[in-house]
């Protein structure tokens, strides 16, 4: 059990790392959110494996989005482009927590060793007075600075090596979302003509 848990956490923190953080990016439109590429076929239900009895954890990344916690307007009236930033005024943090205890069965078990655990914690933060940006406005152009988290939405399904030597799948699948980086963009559009 515990280590199907510990591949579960180095599973989820392997697709998570497998991720190249965005810290911020121009667009003129909503972000095309790409999907971590598999590098392997590791724990894939009908692959090979070497030895029979390990667990393992087949993940697969589903979709990344962008979880938006604030934005601030922006306008530029002047001729020229100019560089826009806001300093966060409100902290933000998302986290990602797993715990599992294990306690052992029967007589013996009780007498050599207590209960074993762990914990796996994944935290990104916005905090008070970091600046978001600097972003080119255009000249004309009004917009928002949004900031937030992105984060990414994975199946995952146990595994077991068989006699066979064959990943088999174990149980029902399940889902998990994790937190994977801060995010930042400048969302722009043409400026009203006033007067």
């Amino acid at each position: 059990m515990r280590k199907v848990l510990s591949s579960c956490l180095i599973a989820v923190a392997a697709a998570s790392a497998l991720l190249q953080p965005v810290a911020h990016a121009e667009t003129n439109g909503p972000a095309e959110y790409i999907l971590p590429q598999r590098w392997n076929d590791d724990y894939k239900p009908g692959s090979r494996c070497s030895t029979p009895g390990q667990g393992g954890i087949y993940v697969t990344a589903e979709r990344r989005w962008f979880d938006q916690t604030d934005a601030a307007s922006v306008a530029n009236r002047n001729d020229f482009a100019v560089p826009v930033t806001h300093t966060v005024t409100l902290a933000r943090t998302t986290t990602l927590r797993i715990s599992a205890t294990i306690q052992p069965k029967g007589e013996i078990e009780r007498y050599l060793a207590t209960a074993y655990g762990l914990n796996y914690v994944r935290v990104q933060h916005w905090s008070v007075g970091e600046t978001v940006g600097p972003y080119e406005l255009g000249a004309g152009r009004q917009g928002k600075l949004v900031w937030g988290f992105m984060m990414l939405d994975t199946d995952a399904q146990n595994v077991r090596c068989s006699a066979d030597q064959q990943w088999v799948a174990e149980g029902k699948p399940y889902s998990a979302t994790v937190p994977e980086s801060r995010y930042s963009e400048l969302r722009e559009d043409t400026a009203p003509v006033f007067g």
